[in-house]
């Protein structure tokens, strides 16, 4: 499929037939879309589909969901809904597009298909036409039998745009990256790759290098942490791909005097991010604004503490121990956390506790539990 060596159809035959091999009855068919070709979160959510009787058809695009009606067991999964309106050159452009993706759904509900959205965030970071992207939020959530939230605030951060029903909600949370990611190298032979020394506290975030994610507040912070500990070494490593220019140039022109940060232009392959989460004694993930983030997952995946503002899903992880999270409406929290991080240690029960409650085997099983419930009460839901 992501090749384009398999049709639509080609494809939801042969999902059918293959997990026809594992179910007693008639398959299930989740169908989805957008397809991630990097981030694996779908894949680590769908991780049991096959244990619940559901055949998982990819899609690239919204465009190509859903080939074949299937009997009523059928069901569109919508994730990411950014590239609905990503080309919208003007607010009537963008209703225009918000009326063929409402006739897309109807026409999905009319062929017997049940609608579950999964709402990775309130709004697209970045977005320029907020108005249309609150409009077609509005569309979706109105369609749709379920909404899939990933963090537990959800309903109330979405509030000043849009009102989530709660008989629509249930809340799985994001799962860990447990069993996806190598995981050989040792502290040691991570930082021999990144040529940092055994003796230096490192900080260490990921993620495309954009506004929200807070990486100039975050240089900031680690200039002033530095000269309030000038007898100490520091090392800041940043990794991401650079998706807005003026934005790098910025960061640039910041680390220009503070040599102690390495600044990587690039996303990490799978392999290396194995380098980078052990030769971390903390990881960071400083957002402006964030519902959900992998990044607190991925931090207790590889058993390291994370700096994050208490928000949203990043917080709710490690609400067990918050000593590392901070008020994002403090201007000195991300300061003050990054100071508390040079002696506080997080214990190994924390991590335990986080990697059993999202594990991915756990969160899969949860989800296609609840769908079938909500969905398909008929089902024999105890199945695993």
């Amino acid at each position: 499929m992501i090749n384009g060596s398999l049709s639509p159809a080609e494809l939801f035959c042969r999902s059918v037939i293959d997990q026809a091999e594992y179910s007693d009855e008639l398959p299930y068919v989740l169908n989805f879309a957008p397809l991630a070709q990097i981030n694996p979160f779908q894949r680590l959510l769908y991780c049991r589909a096959s244990s619940a009787d559901f055949a998982i058809l990819p899609a690239v695009g919204f465009d190509e969901l859903a080939p074949v009606r299937w009997n009523g067991r059928g069901v569109i999964h919508l994730h990411w809904l950014a590239s609905v309106l990503a080309d919208a050159k003007s607010l009537d452009d963008a209703n225009i597009r918000i009326d063929e993706f409402k006739t897309k759904l109807c026409r999905w509900r009319e062929r017997g298909f049940r609608i579950v959205w999964t709402m990775h965030n309130v709004l697209p970071h970045n977005s320029v036409l907020v108005e249309a992207e609150i409009a077609l939020r509005k569309v979706v959530i109105d369609q749709a039998d379920c909404i899939h939230t990933l963090s537990k605030s959800s309903i109330e951060d979405s509030r000043q745009y849009f009102e989530l029903p709660e008989s629509k909600v249930f809340y799985i949370p994001h799962p860990t990256y447990e069993g996806w990611y190598a995981n050989v190298r040792d502290g040691q032979n991570a930082r021999l790759e990144l040529d940092i020394e055994a003796n230096t506290f490192t900080f260490v975030q990921f993620g495309a290098l954009q506004r929200y994610k807070g990486v100039l507040e975050l240089v900031e912070a680690f200039r002033r942490l530095q000269s309030m500990h000038s007898e100490r070494l520091f090392r800041l490593v940043i990794a991401g791909m650079p998706t807005d220019k003026a934005y790098v140039t910025e960061i640039l022109e910041a680390i220009a005097p503070l040599p102690a940060i390495r600044l990587i232009q690039s996303s990490v392959p799978e392999r290396d991010i194995q380098s980078f989460a052990n030769a971390a004694d903390v990881m960071v993930a400083p957002y402006i604004k964030t519902l959900n983030s992998g990044v607190a997952l991925l931090a207790a995946t590889f058993g390291k503490p994370l700096i994050a503002p208490d928000m949203g899903g990043v917080g709710e992880v490690f609400q067990q121990d918050p000593t590392l999270l901070y008020d994002s409406e403090d201007p000195n929290g991300l300061l003050n956390a990054m100071e508390r991080a040079l002696t506080h240690k997080v214990q190994e029960e924390v991590f335990s506790s986080i990697q059993e409650t999202y594990s991915p085997e756990r969160i899969s099983i949860q989800f296609f539990k609840t769908i079938a419930e909500r969905l398909f009460p008929e089902k024999n839901v105890d199945k695993e």
